[in-house]
């Protein structure tokens, strides 16, 4: 089961990989633990031009998370949390 969400948040990404090492959502930081995938939707798939990178990621303490970095707007935004 999971829960939507559409929230920007602050995420850390390591430099020479360029994914996410941690990040900060309604003002607790979680340390990503593992990266289970990655994919991309590019703007010419959607009429609104969106291109977003999505990162599921395993927090330490076992939850899984879908992040998105907004690539138009250079923002990063939780979209869901598995349970």
């Amino acid at each position: 089961m999971s829960k939507r969400y559409d929230e920007e948040v602050e995420v850390r990404v390591e430099r020479d990989a360029g994914m996410p090492s941690a990040f900060v959502w309604r003002g607790r930081r979680y340390e990503v633990a593992d990266v289970i995938g990655r994919w991309r939707i590019e703007g010419r798939w959607w009429a609104d031009g969106r291109d977003r990178e999505y990162w599921r990621v395993e927090a330490r303490g076992g939850a899984v998370w879908d992040l998105y970095h907004d690539r138009q707007r250079d923002r990063w935004h939780v979209e869901r949390l598995w349970d």
